[in-house]
C-alpha cells in the first residue's frame, strides 16, 4: 500500500506541478506538486528499503534452518501438504 501511496503523490505532485496553469495569489502550485512529489519519493524509498531489510532477513533465516539441517513446524506442515499425496 505504501508503494501505491507513494506514486499516487508522485503523479498527483506531477499534475500540479506541471499540467495546472491556474495559479491563485495566495499558492503557489508548482511549489506544492514539487512537495508532493519529493514525499512520494521518499515515502516510495522508505518501503522499499524496509521491503528489502524483510527479504534479506528471511533469506537469512531460511539459510540458517537449511544449514543446521532441521526444520521449523510450518516448513514441516508445508511439506506435508505439497508433497506428500492425499490417500484416496
Amino acid at each position: 500500500m505504501s508503494i501505491g501511496a507513494g506514486i499516487f503523490l508522485i503523479a498527483f505532485g506531477a499534475i500540479l506541478a506541471f499540467a495546472v496553469k491556474a495559479q491563485p495569489d495566495w499558492l503557489s502550485l508548482d511549489v506544492v506538486g514539487w512537495v508532493f512529489m519529493l514525499t512520494g519519493a521518499t515515502i516510495l524509498a522508505i518501503t522499499l528499503t524496509l521491503w528489502n531489510k524483510r527479504r534479506r532477513a528471511a533469506s537469512i533465516s531460511e539459510r540458517q534452518v537449511i544449514e543446521n539441517g532441521r526444520q521449523t513446524t510450518a516448513e514441516r506442515r508445508v511439506y506435508r501438504e505439497t508433497d506428500v499425496p492425499p490417500e484416496v
